[in-house]
């Protein structure tokens, strides 16, 4: 692992189709690999900021227990007592650990970065998922909606990610929608990329555009489980039934005529937002470790 640059790296396969979660566990990679970082050298001043982090690794980790575990009780998760065993017996081997080291015993940080990392693919890959899976099964029925921690994601505007070719429409739209936070980019596939890093609320989506249509957009879009909750309204100059029913069969939730009305787009993202957006607040302590 030595000759490693990093100790742990993303993948797709570790994510879970909870935004809030998914973000916790790359945070959590990135702290893995400052401790990774910080252990190469097996100096006294890697020492002491291998001491440092570690301290930081662990108040994080507690934080997102407590972020997971509210989720699995508020949506009462079957699994919910055994994943919290998991989580106290993985917090209780951590602090034997840091004690052991720091008692002096044993300087053995590449172990500790092994173990960070080893859990991190096991368990999130094969134990939260289960959990993830628990949850998007429920947006997907429309039991649950996004699910934001209290008092931060809930005081911010609702975001809606605009699609179109057309610069001037885009501008419109900004124009048009004061009480949202209006993402906007030019094709389906930056579109895609933007829905990697960014939980939106609602999409405006254009029909004609160069590289990926609309409905090509909608195919992808609409292929992840987690995305069925996020409304998708159609704003096409292709004023026919045939565009519109084939709109709906890809999944669209709406279809809006351009040019578009300021007032009827606005009543239309107002309707569905209320419908979706049935948000679950979290608000996670952080739990001293046993």
């Amino acid at each position: 692992m030595d000759d490693e640059k990093n100790a742990i790296e993303w993948e797709n396969r570790l994510s879970i189709h909870i935004p809030l979660v998914d973000n916790q566990h790359k945070m959590l990679i990135e702290m893995t690999n400052k401790l990774y970082e910080a252990c190469k050298d097996g100096d006294e001043a890697a020492k002491e900021q291998f001491t440092k982090t570690v301290h930081n690794v662990v108040a994080y980790i507690s934080y997102h227990f407590s972020t997971e575990e509210q989720i699995m009780e508020v949506t009462a998760y079957p699994g919910y007592g055994l994943h919290k065993r998991y989580h106290l017996e993985f917090i209780r081997e951590l602090m034997k650990n840091i004690a052991a080291f720091e008692d002096g015993k044993k300087y053995v940080p590449n172990q500790f970065v092994r173990f960070l990392r080893d859990w991190i693919l096991s368990h999130v890959a094969f134990i939260d998922t289960k959990f993830g899976k628990h949850v998007t099964d429920l947006q997907k029925i429309g039991k649950i909606g996004k699910i934001v921690l209290a008092g931060k994601d809930v005081e911010s505007k609702p975001i809606i990610l605009a699609i179109d070719d057309s610069k001037q429409q885009l501008s419109m739209f900004k124009n048009m929608l004061p009480d949202y936070d209006l993402l906007a980019c030019d094709s389906g596939i930056k579109g895609l990329e933007i829905l990697k890093r960014v939980d939106v609320d609602l999409i405006l989506l254009d029909l004609a555009m160069p590289e990926m249509s609309g409905f090509e957009f909608l195919q992808h879009f609409r292929n992840n489980p987690a995305n069925q909750r996020i409304p998708v309204i159609i704003t096409s100059g292709h004023n026919t039934e045939k565009y519109i029913v084939a709109s709906k069969q890809f999944g669209a939730s709406d279809f809006i005529v351009k040019p578009v009305s300021p007032e009827l787009l606005n009543n239309k993202i107002a309707a569905h937002l209320e419908n979706t957006q049935n948000l679950l607040k979290i608000r996670p302590l952080v739990d001293k470790p046993v």
